[in-house]
């Protein structure tokens, strides 16, 4: 249940702090003093939009606190997002800057908008006083039938089917309807692919062929000039002198001075090291051209692999060197084209058994809202007497479909009837029921389905509003009754409804030289007197307003 909510220049709220307790709490106060603004708090602490607005004028933050006690199921979502909690207790908190920047938290951990949403669903459930407007929505129906039964895992599940049918018969479905044109395709890829798969292009062979090629052609003359360079360091049989043996003569005759001069010694050595580096510049050169090959054959061959991948990647309008990719591109284009005839009958197989299975849960979640529909049906006119619609009829229609005709919420229509008065044809609610008939109606829904909800926290902001007297009354006795099993929170106008409140806080707007701020307070025994009589009598209250107040109070306790 909500236990704290905590404000701080929020709107025209200066500082708040709310203590809540279990049972029935309202909210009354003068129109206009700020009993939404509370409501737009703690929305703001449960995710809803936020913006620079918020922020109470001169202030740099406004900073919205909630704090709830634990349930299993938002337990397990914190568990599932390892958020840590402390004394079974969850804090939800908020911070808008003047500038409309906004951060959130759970538990003191950064927390998006949309975390605070989930989350605040597993919390708290919120009933506006323009709820009646949103029965006349078509999906309406179904929803709050889906959330009296607990039907919630059954819908998923047949979403979750339905989608995947839907998937697989649409793939299947433009797989059987291909194209002419896509034949074509199919036809024409096969040739190109099988093309590619004669050559067979290797992935590096293109620059291994250019280099290999590049030595064959000029095998002759690298042989030649090789032969000349090694003549040239070791000699040869012409008699001439070779550039090891000339080094060795000059070293000898450098030996035959007697002199220690660094120049000279350091021609020496520097003959030394070349005599050393022709020698083996000579043995390097003598490896090289034994591995030289003339080999015109080879050289035949090489060059007419290059022209054959030259030639089919001037086919294909591509640079040689993407040929391979270009194949393994073509290969794959190919493959999704391809679908045999055995995967095409195994798609099909698939399509049917999704069919079936989402046919059979379907009729299965048809069946239970057809039972809860009757329950529903029955508590719900059960409130009718109290709520001063006499022996009005409640009926929730359910038309059962094929699967073909279904969606992702199963294959029921489903719909609001009312019968009004006996001996009239009843009809759909938006025809059928008045103004003030549809607000009463969607109240008896909304304390029926807030009945069987999980949720430990109800909020109804005004949902009275249109009612009066005696029917006002029977409404506080209705959610009296809702806040012995869940924690409920009303805003109301009326002092028939707040009078059966276990807990009754004011708001009240103060306004200053300078500036204008909204207080809550928890009201005394006799301050709820007051507050009620002031609800029933307006701006002078009389002793008899007072003590009307007072024994709508005692009758209660």
């Amino acid at each position: 249940m909500l236990a704290h909510l905590s404000i701080h220049q929020f709107a025209l709220v200066d500082q708040l702090e709310l203590e809540l307790q279990p049972g029935m709490s309202v909210i009354t106060g003068e129109t206009g003093a700020g009993k939404s603004i509370l409501l737009d708090a703690l929305g703001l602490a449960l995710g809803e939009r936020a913006d620079a607005g918020c922020v109470r004028n001169g202030a740099e933050k406004a900073e919205v606190s909630a704090s709830f006690t634990l349930n299993e199921q938002a337990r397990l979502w914190l568990q599932q997002r390892d958020i840590p909690t402390d004394d079974d207790l969850i804090i939800l908190r908020r911070i808008i800057s003047a500038e409309g920047r906004s951060r959130g938290y759970i538990n003191g951990r950064p927390a998006s908008a949309n975390d605070l949403k989930d989350i605040g669903q597993c919390l708290i459930e919120i009933h506006s006083q323009h709820a009646h407007q949103r029965l006349l929505q078509k999906d309406t129906p179904r929803q709050l039938l889906d959330a009296f039964g607990g039907l919630q895992l059954q819908t998923t599940e047949v979403s979750l089917v339905w989608s995947e049918w839907q998937q697989h018969a649409k793939r299947l479905a433009m797989l059987q309807e291909e194209s002419a044109e896509v034949t074509a395709q199919r036809q024409l890829l096969t040739y190109q692919v099988e093309e590619l798969r004669q050559l067979a292009p290797g992935e590096t062979e293109l620059e291994e062929l250019e280099t290999e090629h590049k030595r064959l052609a000029n095998a002759e003359n690298m042989l030649l000039n090789g032969q000349y360079a090694m003549a040239a360091c070791y000699g040869d049989d012409n008699g001439e002198l070779a550039a090891t043996q000339l080094a060795y003569q000059a070293i000898t005759r450098l030996d035959n001075i007697d002199d220690q001069h660094p120049l000279l010694n350091e021609a020496r050595e520097l003959l030394k090291q070349a005599q050393i580096q022709l020698e083996e510049a000579g043995r390097s050169l003598q490896h090289y051209l034994e591995l030289v090959d003339i080999n015109p054959h080879r050289l035949q061959q090489v060059e007419s692999r290059l022209s054959d991948i030259y030639s089919m990647a001037r086919k294909h309008q591509i640079q040689p060197q993407q040929l391979h990719a270009y194949w393994q591109e073509q290969e794959e284009a190919l493959a999704g084209l391809n679908l045999s005839d055995d995967d095409l009958a195994e798609l099909e197989q698939q399509v049917q058994a999704l069919q079936a299975e989402y046919s059979t849960l379907a009729q299965q979640l048809s069946n239970a809202r057809q039972t809860a529909a009757a329950c529903m049906d029955s508590e719900v006119e059960a409130h009718f007497e109290a709520l001063a619609l006499g022996r009005a009829r409640f009926i929730t229609q359910v038309e059962s479909g094929t699967a073909e005709h279904g969606n992702k919420h199963g294959i029921d229509q489903i719909a609001f009837f009312v019968q009004t008065n006996p001996g009239m044809p009843g009809g759909p609610l938006a025809k059928v029921a008045s103004g003030g008939e549809l607000a009463r109606i969607s109240l008896a829904i909304q304390v029926v389905t807030a009945a069987v909800s999980e949720t430990p926290s109800l909020i109804f902001d005004e949902v009275d509003v249109g009612i009066g007297g005696g029917t006002a009354e029977r409404v506080g006795r209705l959610l009296r009754t809702l806040g012995k099993d869940s924690q409920v929170l009303c805003v109301t106008h009326q002092p028939q409804v707040a009078a059966q409140a276990h807990q009754h806080y004011q708001v009240s707007k103060i306004s200053g030289d300078s500036a204008t701020h909204t207080q809550l307070r928890e009201l005394s025994e006799k301050q709820r007197s007051e507050e009620i009589a002031r609800m029933l009598g307006g701006v002078d209250i009389t002793k008899q307003t007072l003590a009307h107040a007072q024994e709508m109070l005692a009758l209660v306790r």
